[in-house]
């Protein structure tokens, strides 16, 4: 006998039964919608881009599968991430080279959007952009050797021409590489000129305002190899306004490198301390003026009477905001600045650091961060002073495909994993939210200097291996909208002392000490990954060490334990100190001793400091 399931109830049955049928019917149909539907949002967790590589990686929560096009007019290479929020403003990282910065931003209300913009003139194969998901949530994407674009048949877009150098602006007629340094060469009115370093010392950019390049200059990337230099770019970073620049890549992160405008309109680019390439065409050294607030206290503004070479840094020692005056000089004797009783500062002092060099300290009050430093003009510059809670930047939304450009779809595979790893859930203790602010967070690589730390396997130095995953670290926390502050960027000795009272005085939100283990050298067999706290970071050190046991699942997990560690008692901040395997161990040396390898714990690490500043808001 046939038996039927009627979905509608027929008079003859009860009415209770048939309600039931009905909601089941409906429980069904909306099963079956839910099943089809995207996933839970996910969120961009982390992003970086490997300069040496040509490699964008990015992870996710949560599954996601990209789409891409290549965008003409600029070139820019556009990944979307459906079912995504990035929880932040609009990033941009300024690359250099080829490519000329990479933005970051929710281009609508569920799509986060990547875009890599190339520089002027230079174009991609998109059959060569390669995508590789090696889960749901961690994609990296392989971009091919820009190439300059050529217009090979009559439908093509052509480049256009560079617009005419206007009578008011600088031409950057040549570049002269001499064993001393380079040589710039110009016409036209005094270029205003910014030097600056990137986060890891890897490379030197020298902005010109107002300074087109000249069509003459044809080879606009040069080997070098001299002096510590390895490789010269020229770029023209913009046409309106008019903005060059000369991107030098380093081998030898130990020079400072300087820059000054010669009484013939040149640009002289050398070696602090070393003879510059023209001696006999360049002005004396900068006379500092004065040194001087502005805008109601909440600016320091340093006068000099001619453009100016400069680094930036957080003092270790006075644990201030430190502004390097190359080839200076004070017009007045070293002074310290009053400041008012309730100004965003405490102290400014001027120093003559050596005959050639002048030093500007800046102590922001509590609650006060240092925010960008500029030159509004090309003898003055500028250091703004902002309060801690700094309203959001409301993110503007990048502009689909505008008339005149080109869309080219470029095919992403699917992932290889489909199913991620489930995540373990930890209830969180009571901790101090994070302001939603911009955040500040201090990293500490471990030892230093004349403490080398543990010394394992092979002669595996704890110093060198943590200073190595801190910069990575702070590289990659920088480029998702992170201030970084680090206790220490070379191979220095430093107490504990400093390292805490830098946090403390720069009023961070969270200060991550990291480390190496060591048991003795007759244990190997001693492997695995150790986090401790002391009180309000045990929500940190737990999200941090499920990061990293996330990414290496294969090492031991020997927990989250709480410490009387110096840096974890004297923080008023959230702190941890994160052991990332033994020096000592078989297995745990020959990942530490793996330059990749220390990438991937990098990773991991700013992986669990950013998934915590999330979760904090």
């Amino acid at each position: 006998m046939t038996q039927r399931l009627d979905l509608i109830p027929s008079p003859n049955r009860s009415s209770k039964t048939g309600k039931l049928r009905f909601m089941l019917l409906v429980l069904a149909i909306a099963a079956s919608i839910f099943a089809a539907s995207p996933a839970v949002a996910a969120r961009l967790d982390s992003w970086r881009f490997e300069r040496d590589r040509n490699q964008l990686n990015f992870r996710t929560t949560g599954n996601v599968q990209p789409k891409a096009q290549l965008l003409s007019n600029p070139t820019r290479l556009i990944i979307d991430l459906p079912g995504t929020t990035l929880g932040q403003t609009t990033v941009r990282q300024q690359v250099g080279g080829t490519i000329r910065e990479i933005r970051v931003g929710q281009f609508e209300r569920q799509t986060s959007r990547i875009v890599v913009e190339l520089a002027e003139g230079y174009t991609l194969d998109p059959d060569q952009v390669q995508f590789r998901g090696s889960s749901p949530s961690q994609w990296s994407v392989q971009l091919p050797t820009p190439q300059r674009e050529v217009a090979t048949s009559p439908t093509q877009t052509p480049v256009p021409p560079p617009p005419e150098v206007t009578v008011n602006s600088t031409l950057l007629q040549g570049i002269d590489v001499l064993d001393e340094g380079f040589i710039l060469r110009t016409s036209g009115p005094t270029p205003e000129i910014d030097l600056r370093w990137s986060t890891d010392r890897t490379w030197v950019t020298l902005d010109l305002s107002g300074v087109k390049l000249s069509p003459e200059i044809t080879e606009r990337v040069m080997k070098v190899d001299r002096l510590g230099v390895n490789r010269l770019e020229a770029i023209q970073v913009s046409d309106s306004p008019l903005l060059s620049r000369v991107l030098l890549n380093l081998n030898d992160t130990r020079r400072n490198w300087q820059a000054q405008v010669t009484d013939l309109g040149e640009v002289v680019i050398w070696p602090q301390g070393e003879t510059p390439p023209s001696a006999s065409s360049l002005p004396s050294v900068a006379t500092i003026e004065s040194v001087e607030l502005a805008n109601d206290g909440t600016s320091v503004v340093v006068n000099s009477d001619r453009p100016v070479g400069y680094k930036t840094e957080w003092d270790i020692e006075t644990l201030a905001y430190k502004i390097t005056l190359f080839s200076s000089q004070l017009a007045q004797p070293p002074q310290e600045l009053r400041t008012p009783s309730q100004s965003s500062l405490l102290w400014v002092r001027t120093v003559e650091e050596d005959p050639e060099t002048v030093v500007v300290l800046v102590q922001p009050a509590a609650g006060i961060r240092v925010g960008e430093i500029s030159q509004p003009a090309g003898k003055q510059l500028m250091v703004q002073l902002q309060p801690e809670s700094i309203p959001q930047v409301p993110v503007q939304t990048p502009p689909t495909v505008a008339a005149g450009e080109r869309s080219v779809p470029i095919a992403v595979p699917p992932p290889t994993t489909q199913t991620p790893a489930p995540r373990t859930q930890t209830p969180a203790p009571s901790t101090p939210r994070v302001p939603t602010s911009r955040r500040v967070v201090v990293i500490d690589a471990g030892h230093g200097g004349s403490d080398p730390g543990a010394i394992g396997i092979g002669g595996l130095r704890e110093k060198e291996v943590v200073l190595d995953i801190s910069q990575q670290v702070a590289q990659i926390l920088e480029q998702n909208g992170v201030t970084v502050v680090m206790t220490r960027q070379d191979d220095r000795t430093i107490d504990l002392a400093p390292r805490t009272q830098l946090a403390n005085r720069v009023n961070a939100n969270l200060f991550v000490s990291i480390h190496a283990n060591a048991i003795s050298m007759s244990r190997p067999d001693v492997n695995g990954l150790e986090t401790y706290y002391f009180n309000s970071g045990q929500r940190l050190a737990q999200t941090i060490h499920r990061s990293m046991l996330r990414s290496f699942g294969n090492m031991r997990d020997r927990g989250v334990r709480r410490a009387r560690f110096y840096v974890l008692r004297h923080t008023n901040m959230p702190a941890v100190l994160v052991e990332t395997g033994f020096v000592t161990g078989r297995d745990d040396a020959r990942m530490l001793a793996n330059p990749t390898e220390r990438t991937r714990m990098a990773e991991a690490i700013a992986q669990g400091i950013l998934q915590y500043i999330r979760e904090a808001r």
